[in-house]
């Protein structure tokens, strides 16, 4: 939003299609629907650097990416590469509430042929990105790990 122009208080929620017909989440739960307004952005990291599907040269690699939780500021982003250990990667920048958080690892890779990336968020409410995300009608809220796979030379 860029402009404010009133604010209107109601007794009632607002009946809006997307509120009322999209902004939720929905699954079959104990034989009922269960609907959940979509009030929060789930944590989640993602790997913008470098692409999936690139060709790099071994050697030293650092791998960038962009975390975001509506909960609260970015804690901390891991990095498994090849399917190792979780790495904890360097945060750049101040953390803030519903900002983007830039992140940052730089490993050695002495391998040919394609390698995994895989990045992962956990925020300072203890809230941790999880392997696959949870299903639900709509797809919302998908914040499964990510996994980036490159070509090494």
């Amino acid at each position: 939003m860029k402009w404010l122009t009133e604010i209107v208080l109601s007794d009632r929620p607002f009946q809006g299609y997307f509120q009322t017909e999209r902004y939720f989440y929905e699954w079959r739960g104990d034989d009922q629907l269960v609907k959940e307004p979509l009030t929060l952005q789930r944590v989640r990291a993602m790997i913008v650097e470098p692409r999936s599907g690139q060709r790099l040269a071994n050697g030293d690699l650092t791998i960038r990416g962009v975390a975001w939780s509506g909960a609260a500021p970015i804690a901390r982003v891991e990095v498994s590469v090849a399917g190792g250990p979780w790495q904890e990667c360097r945060l750049v920048g101040d953390r803030k509430r519903y900002s983007w958080q830039w992140w940052e690892l730089s490993v050695r890779v002495g391998q040919k042929g394609t390698l995994s990336l895989r990045a992962r968020a956990t925020d300072l409410a203890g809230r941790t990105q999880p392997e696959s995300p949870e299903w639900n009608r709509l797809g919302y809220g998908n914040n499964g790990i990510q996994e980036v796979s490159v070509d090494l030379d």
